[in-house]
């Protein structure tokens, strides 16, 4: 799937819904009967108002647009713009018998994908459309690869900072054996995270939900807070813990839910720094009549602003200067695996306040 809904053209051979735009009727025809003969799904347009209305009307179910460039009322060009408003992603192909140098860099400014110069066989315009065709698969993949490799190396930064405050504190405590003992323990256990973070990356082709299993959500959610605790300590970051008894389990992945709750940790201890008072206040709640447990994490950060809060799940999205944007892309990701739900409410100055509810296993309700 492209980034506005389009879905990414399928391999050689698949059918693909092309929409063809010409002012004349006997080369419209003509491009019909070739492209429908050699498997593909044909729309028909005689002009770029015309096309643009069966856009708004089809939207993501065509695949490409081939388009001439001289054509009454809007031209190629203007078209093209008109299609990158709404449609950024959508493969064009523009069919001109002019050559001209500035209208190639003007359509390319405007992220043309192709061009075909007109007189063309329909072999030729069969292979331009499948070269469109496989470069849009391999910058999708290209796209799709640079995401996960942000959002592993966005996760490794968790255990990571556990490695480092831990070490920090053990510098600090030389003297004391057992101190130390305890921090290389976390350290250990924060590489450990790390290497079964390397083994999702090279385990991407598995089945989503391959891993799930009955889960305790207030254990993993206690080996997180373990995890924090010398970065809570090093903070001056105090933590009220209210977790009711869950010993109804939840199915999921043990590992997935560790980095949604550390990245909301990690979210609320970013968002105190430099705060007079430095409280994070975690609840667990099991509410059997709906059906689901609820976890909560109240801060006493300095909050996101009402303009912000519809775009923090947003991959990429920060209004911190040093924040990826990936943290709450993954806890959504992760959330919706669960078929669960997130909220957010925040205020400026008074702090930020997160819920995850996920479903409880409808057998296990019954016992």
């Amino acid at each position: 799937m492209l980034a506005d809904g389009h879905c990414v053209p399928g391999k050689k051979g698949e059918k693909m819904n092309i929409l063809v735009v010409d002012d004349e009727t006997v080369q419209l025809e003509s491009l019909r009967r070739g492209l429908k003969t050699n498997g593909y799904d044909v729309l028909e347009a005689l002009s770029a108002e015309e096309a643009l209305a069966m856009l708004e009307r089809e939207g993501s179910t065509i695949d490409m647009i081939l388009t001439d460039y001289v054509m009454p009322g809007m031209n190629g060009i203007e078209f093209l713009k008109k299609i990158r408003e709404k449609h950024p992603s959508l493969p064009v192909v523009m069919m001109t018998a002019y050559g001209a140098k500035d209208l190639v860099i003007n359509a390319l400014r405007n992220r043309c994908d192709s061009f075909i110069e007109k007189p063309f066989t329909l072999g030729e315009l069969i292979n331009e459309i499948e070269r469109t065709k496989f470069n849009m698969l391999q910058n999708a993949n290209s796209h799709r690869l640079s995401e996960l490799v942000s959002k592993f190396i966005h996760q490794m930064n968790n255990p990571l900072m556990c490695v480092m405050g831990s070490a920090q504190l053990g510098i600090e405590n030389l003297h004391d054996g057992a101190s130390i003992k305890r921090y290389m323990e976390k350290i250990i256990k924060a590489i450990q995270k790390i290497q079964v973070i390397n083994k999702e990356m090279l385990d991407l082709g598995r089945a989503a939900q391959a891993d799930f299993e009955k889960v305790k959500l207030s254990a993993v959610l206690f080996e997180c807070l373990g995890s924090f605790g010398p970065l809570f300590k090093l903070k001056g970051i105090s933590v009220d813990k209210d977790l009711e008894d869950d010993s109804l389990p939840v199915m999921g992945s043990v590992f997935g839910l560790e980095q949604m709750f550390n990245n909301l940790i990690l979210n609320a201890v970013d968002a105190m720094d430099g705060m007079d008072e430095k409280l994070l206040k975690i609840r667990l709640r099991v509410k059997r009549a709906a059906r689901k447990i609820c976890v909560s994490l109240l801060d006493t950060g300095c909050g996101i602003p009402e303009e912000y809060l519809g775009k923090v799940f947003t991959p990429y999205f920060s209004n911190k200067e040093s924040g990826s944007g990936l943290g709450l892309a993954v806890v959504k990701d992760v959330v919706e695996k669960h078929n669960g739900t997130i909220n957010i409410s925040s205020r400026p100055g008074k702090g930020t306040l997160v819920e995850v509810c996920l479903p409880l296993r409808g057998d296990d309700l019954n016992t």
